[in-house]
């Protein structure tokens, strides 16, 4: 696998930029591996800065407080941006993400609404005792602050995961026919 597809693995980027007295952190280039966790995130030197590629945002936001922790306020962290490429074609794909979100039944018809609302499809809604397990898949833009906003509607009692499905574009992912949503109750 090259650099290239491996780095596509992370769809998430932040740039880190040093202060004037901090430009020796980013002298080395490459992975800063002590800092790194593979398989959620990479921090990597790239000269007069570096870059957060991380596999999703809760993932991005354990790399910013590594580096918070590490460098403190000698570091700026840029805003976030969402990786896309091109693919054999020429036509731009992003990153579409697989969600799952499990939490109190009786948030089910908000979340649901918010899910609606940032126009992720729901492929699987299981009732399991109390709860509901929702599966879905949305576009990484779209679900970009999702963990907290579902802490916020449900009052931090739900918990949701994220990660890359594959990239797509947004026109054959909304040309593919909704499935139907399975509801399944087990006591």
């Amino acid at each position: 696998m090259c650099a290239e597809e491996r780095l596509a693995l992370y769809p998430l980027r932040q740039s880190l930029l040093p202060g004037a007295e901090a430009l020796a952190i980013f002298a080395q280039r490459g992975t800063v591996d002590w800092l790194s966790r593979p398989d959620r995130y990479l921090i990597v030197c790239e000269g007069r800065g570096g870059r957060i590629y991380a596999a999703n945002e809760c993932a991005l936001t354990e790399a910013q407080e590594v580096i918070r922790d590490v460098h403190g306020a000698l570091v700026v962290l840029r805003r976030p941006e969402v990786h896309s490429l091109r693919d054999s074609d020429g036509a731009w794909v992003e990153p579409l993400m697989f969600l799952r979100l499990k939490a109190p039944s009786a948030y089910t018809g908000l979340i649901v609404e918010d899910l609606e609302r940032r126009g992720v499809k729901i492929e699987e809604r299981d009732l399991q005792r109390h709860d509901v397990v929702v599966r879905a898949e949305g576009w990484l833009q779209d679900l970009m602050g999702y963990p907290q906003a579902l802490r916020k509607l449900t009052n931090g009692s739900a918990t949701s995961w994220i990660w890359l499905l594959r990239y797509a574009t947004r026109n054959a992912w909304k040309a593919a026919p909704d499935p139907p949503v399975a509801l399944r109750s087990t006591d």
